[in-house]
């Protein structure tokens, strides 16, 4: 696999502006609704796996947890670091894959946007998991393979759209880099959870309405009616049968208490 390394380092000095596009923000506000029940009732310890520049460390940290971010890409790590002066956040610069942290410790362990860059997922998992304390919740968020393949049939790129669904490989090309992922869909992750002991296990597609409308109207709905566009997209979120019609896809489970 290429690493994502050199394409999140491009992508590092515009991050922030990158999550003003209204689908962005829509689906990383849906997300929020969905990890901020999970976090500890009182300040705990969140392991961020894959922070970027820190910007859902920053709003847990906000809350009074500590955080521990982890990041491989140094111009991201970078970022973190200069914006995140506080001593409830801790940054590991390296890869999660390989990063020793101690087992058990933490309360929440996230991986936003992040899974689908490791070399085996299942395997992460699996680590997240024995990060967790008893009790505590993983979460990850991804690229949902179901809603990307339609998204590429519905654009007519029939010869891609088998090819991602037959390898359940994709690309993602910024520019001039470019960083192999693999594409997830709900019963990897749900069985992926399952094997490492994770229980309650739950599944939302976020932003269901790409699949349904295409990327393009539902961005015109998020523009014009937000709050009516993101009531829907709540409602489609709550169905475990639609999970994987979701542009993102996210899979929580608790670790047995």
């Amino acid at each position: 696999m290429r690493s994502s390394i050199a394409l999140y380092n491009a992508l590092a000095p515009d991050y922030d502006a990158h999550w003003e596009a209204p689908h962005r923000r829509a689906y990383d506000d849906l997300a929020w609704e969905h990890v901020q029940p999970l976090l500890p009732a009182v300040p705990g310890r969140v392991i961020d796996a894959g922070c970027g520049n820190g910007r859902w460390a920053a709003r847990i940290a906000g809350l009074g947890h500590s955080v521990i971010g982890i990041e491989q890409a140094p111009a991201m790590a970078s970022a973190a670091r200069a914006s995140l002066r506080t001593e409830r956040f801790q940054l590991i610069e390296g890869s999660m894959e390989e990063v020793e942290l101690p087992e058990g410790r933490a309360d929440l362990v996230l991986a936003l946007g992040s899974l689908q860059y490791t070399v085996d997922p299942e395997h992460m998992i699996g680590r997240f998991a024995r990060w967790t304390c008893r009790g505590g919740a993983v979460v990850v968020l991804v690229d949902s393979q179901v809603a990307l393949v339609l998204e590429l049939l519905s654009s007519g790129k029939r010869k891609e759209a088998l090819q991602r669904l037959k390898t359940r490989m994709g690309t993602w090309v910024q520019g001039e880099e470019s960083a192999d992922n693999h594409q997830l869909d709900r019963d990897r992750l749900v069985d992926a959870f399952e094997d490492a002991g994770l229980t309650g296990i739950r599944a939302h597609g976020l932003l269901v309405g790409a699949s349904a409308f295409g990327l393009q109207r539902l961005i015109e709905g998020l523009t014009q009616d937000w709050d009516g566009q993101m009531a829907l997209e709540r409602r489609l979120a709550d169905s475990f049968l639609l999970a994987d019609l979701g542009k993102q896809l996210l899979v929580s489970g608790r670790r047995a208490s």
